[in-house]
Protein backbone atom coordinates (compact mmCIF):
# COMPACT_ATOMS: atom_id res chain seq x y z
CA UNK A 1 0.00 0.00 0.00
CA UNK A 2 1.36 3.39 -1.00
CA UNK A 3 2.10 5.86 1.85
CA UNK A 4 -0.36 8.43 0.49
CA UNK A 5 -3.14 5.84 0.43
CA UNK A 6 -2.22 4.71 3.96
CA UNK A 7 -2.45 8.32 5.22
CA UNK A 8 -5.83 8.77 3.51
CA UNK A 9 -7.19 5.62 5.12
CA UNK A 10 -5.90 6.72 8.51
CA UNK A 11 -7.63 10.09 8.10
CA UNK A 12 -10.88 8.37 7.13
CA UNK A 13 -10.62 6.02 10.12
CA UNK A 14 -9.92 8.95 12.42
CA UNK A 15 -12.90 10.86 11.07
CA UNK A 16 -15.16 7.84 11.48
CA UNK A 17 -13.88 7.39 15.01
CA UNK A 18 -14.66 11.02 15.85
CA UNK A 19 -18.11 10.67 14.32
CA UNK A 20 -18.73 7.53 16.33
CA UNK A 21 -17.69 9.30 19.53
CA UNK A 22 -20.01 12.20 18.76
CA UNK A 23 -22.93 9.87 18.09
CA UNK A 24 -22.14 7.95 21.27
CA UNK A 25 -22.08 11.19 23.25
CA UNK A 26 -25.43 12.25 21.83
CA UNK A 27 -26.93 8.88 22.72
CA UNK A 28 -26.01 9.47 26.34
CA UNK A 29 -28.82 12.04 26.18
CA UNK A 30 -31.02 10.07 23.76
CA UNK A 31 -30.21 6.38 24.25
CA UNK A 32 -32.81 5.00 21.85
CA UNK A 33 -34.06 5.76 18.38
CA UNK A 34 -36.87 8.29 18.11
CA UNK A 35 -39.68 5.76 18.46
CA UNK A 36 -43.11 6.84 19.65
CA UNK A 37 -42.64 7.64 23.36
CA UNK A 38 -45.21 6.45 25.87
CA UNK A 39 -46.05 8.27 29.10
CA UNK A 40 -48.32 7.47 32.01
CA UNK A 41 -49.55 11.08 32.16
CA UNK A 42 -49.63 13.58 29.31
CA UNK A 43 -50.67 17.03 30.49
CA UNK A 44 -51.49 19.98 28.25
CA UNK A 45 -52.56 23.56 28.87
CA UNK A 46 -55.63 25.08 27.26
CA UNK A 47 -56.42 28.78 27.49
CA UNK A 48 -60.01 29.73 28.20
CA UNK A 49 -61.46 30.97 24.91
CA UNK A 50 -59.18 28.75 22.79
CA UNK A 51 -61.27 25.59 23.06
CA UNK A 52 -61.44 25.44 19.26
CA UNK A 53 -57.70 24.71 19.23
CA UNK A 54 -58.40 21.30 20.78
CA UNK A 55 -58.95 18.84 17.93
CA UNK A 56 -59.80 15.80 20.05
CA UNK A 57 -56.88 13.80 18.64
CA UNK A 58 -54.56 14.83 21.48
CA UNK A 59 -53.58 11.78 23.59
CA UNK A 60 -53.74 13.76 26.83
CA UNK A 61 -54.69 12.41 30.22
CA UNK A 62 -54.75 15.74 32.05
CA UNK A 63 -55.99 19.12 30.82
CA UNK A 64 -54.87 22.28 32.64
CA UNK A 65 -57.57 24.89 32.04
CA UNK A 66 -55.94 28.31 32.18
CA UNK A 67 -58.94 30.36 33.22
CA UNK A 68 -58.68 31.86 36.73
CA UNK A 69 -56.80 34.97 37.83
CA UNK A 70 -56.78 37.24 40.86
CA UNK A 71 -58.47 40.61 41.08
CA UNK A 72 -56.52 43.57 42.45
CA UNK A 73 -58.10 42.72 45.82
CA UNK A 74 -56.53 39.26 45.73
CA UNK A 75 -59.83 37.48 45.13
CA UNK A 76 -61.39 35.28 42.43
CA UNK A 77 -64.87 36.60 41.71
CA UNK A 78 -65.91 34.85 38.50
CA UNK A 79 -67.51 31.41 38.39
CA UNK A 80 -65.65 29.21 35.91
CA UNK A 81 -67.44 26.49 33.99
CA UNK A 82 -65.62 23.24 33.45
CA UNK A 83 -65.11 22.63 29.71
CA UNK A 84 -66.58 19.45 28.28
CA UNK A 85 -63.67 17.63 26.65
CA UNK A 86 -63.99 14.31 24.85
CA UNK A 87 -60.96 12.89 23.07
CA UNK A 88 -60.49 10.06 20.62
CA UNK A 89 -61.83 6.68 21.71
CA UNK A 90 -64.33 8.54 23.91
CA UNK A 91 -61.82 9.10 26.71
CA UNK A 92 -62.13 12.19 28.85
CA UNK A 93 -59.08 13.69 30.56
CA UNK A 94 -58.94 14.93 34.10
CA UNK A 95 -59.41 18.70 34.07
CA UNK A 96 -57.54 20.89 36.55
CA UNK A 97 -58.27 24.59 37.04
CA UNK A 98 -55.17 26.79 36.83
CA UNK A 99 -55.07 29.75 39.23
CA UNK A 100 -52.54 32.17 37.74
CA UNK A 101 -50.78 35.40 38.67
CA UNK A 102 -47.73 35.96 36.51
CA UNK A 103 -46.26 39.41 37.05
CA UNK A 104 -47.60 41.36 40.05
CA UNK A 105 -45.29 40.83 43.03
CA UNK A 106 -47.11 43.44 45.11
CA UNK A 107 -50.42 41.67 44.62
CA UNK A 108 -48.79 38.39 45.59
CA UNK A 109 -47.46 39.91 48.83
CA UNK A 110 -50.88 41.37 49.64
CA UNK A 111 -52.61 38.04 48.93
CA UNK A 112 -50.16 35.76 50.77
CA UNK A 113 -49.11 37.74 53.86
CA UNK A 114 -51.57 36.62 56.57
CA UNK A 115 -51.45 40.03 58.24
CA UNK A 116 -53.64 41.46 55.47
CA UNK A 117 -56.39 38.89 56.02
CA UNK A 118 -56.80 38.13 52.30
CA UNK A 119 -55.20 34.69 52.25
CA UNK A 120 -58.08 32.73 53.83
CA UNK A 121 -60.55 34.52 51.55
CA UNK A 122 -58.49 33.59 48.49
CA UNK A 123 -58.37 29.96 49.63
CA UNK A 124 -62.16 30.05 50.04
CA UNK A 125 -62.44 31.39 46.49
CA UNK A 126 -60.16 28.70 45.08
CA UNK A 127 -62.15 25.93 46.77
CA UNK A 128 -65.37 27.42 45.43
CA UNK A 129 -64.37 27.95 41.79
CA UNK A 130 -62.52 24.63 41.56
CA UNK A 131 -65.51 22.59 42.74
CA UNK A 132 -66.43 21.30 39.22
CA UNK A 133 -62.80 20.39 38.47
CA UNK A 134 -60.69 17.34 39.27
CA UNK A 135 -57.82 19.38 40.63
CA UNK A 136 -56.23 22.78 41.17
CA UNK A 137 -52.94 24.08 39.82
CA UNK A 138 -51.22 27.12 41.31
CA UNK A 139 -49.18 29.16 38.82
CA UNK A 140 -47.92 32.14 40.85
CA UNK A 141 -44.81 33.30 38.99
CA UNK A 142 -44.12 36.58 40.78
CA UNK A 143 -43.73 35.60 44.43
CA UNK A 144 -40.73 37.44 45.86
CA UNK A 145 -37.98 35.77 47.85
CA UNK A 146 -39.13 37.66 50.96
CA UNK A 147 -42.60 36.13 50.67
CA UNK A 148 -41.37 32.54 50.42
CA UNK A 149 -42.59 31.45 53.86
CA UNK A 150 -45.99 33.03 53.22
CA UNK A 151 -46.20 31.08 49.95
CA UNK A 152 -45.32 27.76 51.57
CA UNK A 153 -47.91 28.41 54.28
CA UNK A 154 -50.53 29.28 51.66
CA UNK A 155 -49.90 26.00 49.83
CA UNK A 156 -50.17 24.00 53.05
CA UNK A 157 -53.45 25.68 54.00
CA UNK A 158 -54.88 25.23 50.52
CA UNK A 159 -53.95 21.55 50.43
CA UNK A 160 -55.61 21.02 53.80
CA UNK A 161 -58.80 22.74 52.61
CA UNK A 162 -59.21 20.90 49.32
CA UNK A 163 -61.57 17.91 49.40
CA UNK A 164 -60.04 14.45 49.57
CA UNK A 165 -59.16 13.24 46.11
CA UNK A 166 -58.86 16.72 44.59
CA UNK A 167 -55.30 16.96 43.33
CA UNK A 168 -53.10 20.01 44.01
CA UNK A 169 -50.32 20.74 41.52
CA UNK A 170 -47.97 23.67 41.08
CA UNK A 171 -46.12 25.12 38.11
CA UNK A 172 -42.63 26.28 39.05
CA UNK A 173 -39.63 27.60 37.10
CA UNK A 174 -36.87 25.36 35.79
CA UNK A 175 -33.78 25.07 37.97
CA UNK A 176 -30.43 23.36 37.53
CA UNK A 177 -29.53 23.66 41.22
CA UNK A 178 -30.96 24.71 44.57
CA UNK A 179 -32.18 28.29 45.01
CA UNK A 180 -33.39 29.59 48.37
CA UNK A 181 -36.48 31.46 47.26
CA UNK A 182 -40.24 31.02 46.95
CA UNK A 183 -39.81 28.20 44.41
CA UNK A 184 -37.56 25.97 46.53
CA UNK A 185 -38.28 22.49 45.17
CA UNK A 186 -37.42 20.77 48.44
CA UNK A 187 -39.90 22.91 50.40
CA UNK A 188 -42.74 22.70 47.89
CA UNK A 189 -42.63 19.06 46.76
CA UNK A 190 -43.82 17.50 50.06
CA UNK A 191 -46.91 19.74 50.08
CA UNK A 192 -48.35 19.15 46.60
CA UNK A 193 -49.37 16.13 44.54
CA UNK A 194 -47.60 17.11 41.30
CA UNK A 195 -44.76 19.50 40.50
CA UNK A 196 -44.87 20.80 36.93
CA UNK A 197 -41.33 21.87 36.03
CA UNK A 198 -41.58 24.62 33.41
CA UNK A 199 -38.48 23.52 31.50
CA UNK A 200 -38.54 26.45 29.11
CA UNK A 201 -37.30 30.04 28.85
CA UNK A 202 -33.66 29.01 29.05
CA UNK A 203 -33.43 32.15 26.91
CA UNK A 204 -36.19 34.72 27.09
CA UNK A 205 -37.43 37.84 25.35
CA UNK A 206 -34.83 40.20 26.87
CA UNK A 207 -31.89 37.77 27.01
CA UNK A 208 -29.31 37.00 24.38
CA UNK A 209 -30.68 34.89 21.50
CA UNK A 210 -30.73 31.16 22.14
CA UNK A 211 -32.93 28.06 22.45
CA UNK A 212 -36.08 28.25 24.53
CA UNK A 213 -35.12 24.84 25.96
CA UNK A 214 -31.96 23.18 24.63
CA UNK A 215 -31.48 19.44 25.11
CA UNK A 216 -28.35 19.70 27.34
CA UNK A 217 -30.08 22.31 29.52
CA UNK A 218 -33.20 20.12 29.83
CA UNK A 219 -30.96 17.25 30.98
CA UNK A 220 -29.58 19.43 33.78
CA UNK A 221 -33.07 20.55 34.77
CA UNK A 222 -34.52 17.03 35.02
CA UNK A 223 -31.45 15.70 36.83
CA UNK A 224 -31.74 18.38 39.50
CA UNK A 225 -35.50 17.87 39.83
CA UNK A 226 -35.04 14.15 40.37
CA UNK A 227 -32.47 14.80 43.10
CA UNK A 228 -35.05 16.51 45.34
CA UNK A 229 -38.55 15.52 44.12
CA UNK A 230 -40.13 12.06 44.07
CA UNK A 231 -40.26 10.81 40.48
CA UNK A 232 -44.01 10.16 40.61
CA UNK A 233 -44.62 13.83 41.42
CA UNK A 234 -42.53 15.26 38.58
CA UNK A 235 -44.24 16.53 35.42
CA UNK A 236 -41.65 17.81 32.94
CA UNK A 237 -42.97 20.77 30.95
CA UNK A 238 -42.13 21.29 27.28
CA UNK A 239 -42.60 24.48 25.24
CA UNK A 240 -44.53 24.46 21.98
CA UNK A 241 -43.47 28.01 21.12
CA UNK A 242 -40.35 29.66 19.75
CA UNK A 243 -38.80 33.11 20.09
CA UNK A 244 -37.39 35.65 17.66
CA UNK A 245 -34.65 38.16 18.46
CA UNK A 246 -33.73 41.24 16.42
CA UNK A 247 -30.09 42.19 16.10
CA UNK A 248 -31.01 45.86 16.64
CA UNK A 249 -33.13 47.56 19.25
CA UNK A 250 -34.87 50.20 17.16
CA UNK A 251 -37.01 51.86 19.83
CA UNK A 252 -34.74 54.18 21.82
CA UNK A 253 -34.49 57.68 23.24
CA UNK A 254 -32.32 60.16 21.32
CA UNK A 255 -30.61 63.40 22.27
CA UNK A 256 -30.96 66.29 19.83
CA UNK A 257 -27.37 65.80 18.64
CA UNK A 258 -28.12 62.12 17.99
CA UNK A 259 -31.16 63.14 15.95
CA UNK A 260 -29.09 65.52 13.84
CA UNK A 261 -26.44 62.85 13.28
CA UNK A 262 -29.14 60.39 12.25
CA UNK A 263 -30.66 62.89 9.80
CA UNK A 264 -27.26 63.34 8.19
CA UNK A 265 -26.41 59.62 8.21
CA UNK A 266 -29.71 58.56 6.63
CA UNK A 267 -30.02 61.57 4.33
CA UNK A 268 -33.51 62.19 5.71
CA UNK A 269 -35.60 65.35 5.35
CA UNK A 270 -37.31 66.38 8.62
CA UNK A 271 -40.99 67.35 8.52
CA UNK A 272 -43.26 69.27 10.86
CA UNK A 273 -46.93 68.93 11.76
CA UNK A 274 -48.84 70.82 14.40
CA UNK A 275 -50.21 67.63 15.96
CA UNK A 276 -46.97 65.64 15.68
CA UNK A 277 -44.13 68.09 16.06
CA UNK A 278 -40.87 67.50 14.20
CA UNK A 279 -40.32 64.06 12.70
CA UNK A 280 -38.74 62.09 9.88
CA UNK A 281 -38.59 58.50 8.80
CA UNK A 282 -36.11 56.18 7.14
CA UNK A 283 -35.76 52.47 6.38
CA UNK A 284 -33.35 50.15 8.16
CA UNK A 285 -32.79 46.44 7.70
CA UNK A 286 -32.97 44.18 10.74
CA UNK A 287 -31.61 40.64 11.05
CA UNK A 288 -33.83 38.33 13.07
CA UNK A 289 -32.74 35.06 14.70
CA UNK A 290 -35.50 32.55 15.49
CA UNK A 291 -35.25 29.52 17.79
CA UNK A 292 -38.15 27.07 17.90
CA UNK A 293 -39.08 23.42 18.40
CA UNK A 294 -40.29 21.16 15.62
CA UNK A 295 -41.56 17.62 16.00
CA UNK A 296 -38.04 16.17 15.96
CA UNK A 297 -36.66 18.40 18.72
CA UNK A 298 -39.76 17.83 20.87
CA UNK A 299 -39.38 14.07 20.49
CA UNK A 300 -35.71 14.36 21.45
CA UNK A 301 -36.71 15.98 24.73
CA UNK A 302 -39.39 13.36 25.31
CA UNK A 303 -36.85 10.58 24.72
CA UNK A 304 -34.48 12.29 27.15
CA UNK A 305 -37.16 12.30 29.84
CA UNK A 306 -38.12 8.69 29.17
CA UNK A 307 -34.45 7.75 29.50
CA UNK A 308 -34.56 9.39 32.94
CA UNK A 309 -37.67 7.32 33.85
CA UNK A 310 -39.95 10.37 33.83
CA UNK A 311 -43.54 9.15 33.43
CA UNK A 312 -45.36 12.50 33.16
CA UNK A 313 -44.90 15.43 30.77
CA UNK A 314 -46.84 18.60 30.00
CA UNK A 315 -47.11 20.93 27.00
CA UNK A 316 -47.51 24.71 26.94
CA UNK A 317 -49.78 25.03 25.14
CA UNK A 318 -52.49 23.52 22.90
CA UNK A 319 -52.65 25.31 19.56
CA UNK A 320 -49.00 26.36 19.47
CA UNK A 321 -47.05 23.26 18.41
CA UNK A 322 -46.61 21.19 15.26
CA UNK A 323 -49.87 19.35 14.48
CA UNK A 324 -48.09 16.03 13.94
CA UNK A 325 -46.93 16.01 17.58
CA UNK A 326 -50.08 14.41 18.94
CA UNK A 327 -49.82 11.38 16.66
CA UNK A 328 -46.17 10.95 17.68
CA UNK A 329 -46.76 10.21 21.38
CA UNK A 330 -48.97 7.88 23.38
CA UNK A 331 -50.25 7.43 26.91
CA UNK A 332 -50.23 4.09 28.67
CA UNK A 333 -53.41 2.14 28.02
CA UNK A 334 -52.97 -0.24 30.95
CA UNK A 335 -54.71 0.99 34.09
CA UNK A 336 -56.23 4.09 32.49
CA UNK A 337 -59.89 3.23 32.80
CA UNK A 338 -61.98 6.33 33.41
CA UNK A 339 -62.77 7.12 37.03
CA UNK A 340 -66.01 8.48 38.49
CA UNK A 341 -65.10 12.01 37.38
CA UNK A 342 -64.52 10.91 33.81
CA UNK A 343 -60.73 11.15 34.10
CA UNK A 344 -57.99 8.57 33.98
CA UNK A 345 -57.70 6.59 37.19
CA UNK A 346 -54.58 6.82 39.32
CA UNK A 347 -53.25 3.50 40.55
CA UNK A 348 -52.66 2.81 44.25
CA UNK A 349 -48.93 2.42 43.57
CA UNK A 350 -48.85 5.92 42.05
CA UNK A 351 -50.57 7.34 45.12
CA UNK A 352 -48.17 5.56 47.45
CA UNK A 353 -45.07 6.84 45.64
CA UNK A 354 -46.49 10.35 45.29
CA UNK A 355 -47.24 10.53 49.01
CA UNK A 356 -43.61 10.04 50.01
CA UNK A 357 -42.64 13.63 50.95
CA UNK A 358 -39.30 14.69 49.52
CA UNK A 359 -38.43 11.18 48.35
CA UNK A 360 -35.65 11.31 45.81
CA UNK A 361 -35.79 9.28 42.64
CA UNK A 362 -32.04 8.82 42.83
CA UNK A 363 -31.91 7.43 46.36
Amino acid sequence: MRPAMRVSLLLVASALGALGAAVSGARELIPDELAKPVFKEIWAYLLQGEEKELSGAEPITDLCYFAASLTREGRITDAIARPTITLKDGLRPRVDLVIAELSNASLMHFSLDPDFGVRPLLIDDICRVSDPFDGVQIDFESVSRDDAEYFFGFLQELKARLPAGKRLSIAIPARTGPVADAYDYARIAPIVDRVVIMAYDEHWSTSEPGPVASLPWCAKVVDYAQSVVANAKIVMGLPLYGRAWQDKRLAKALRFKNVQDLVAETKSTPSYAADLGAWFEYSESVRVKVFYDDNRTILEKLELYRARSISSVSFWRIGQGPPELWSSIEHEDVGTATDVNGGYAESSSDRAESSAPGASATQ
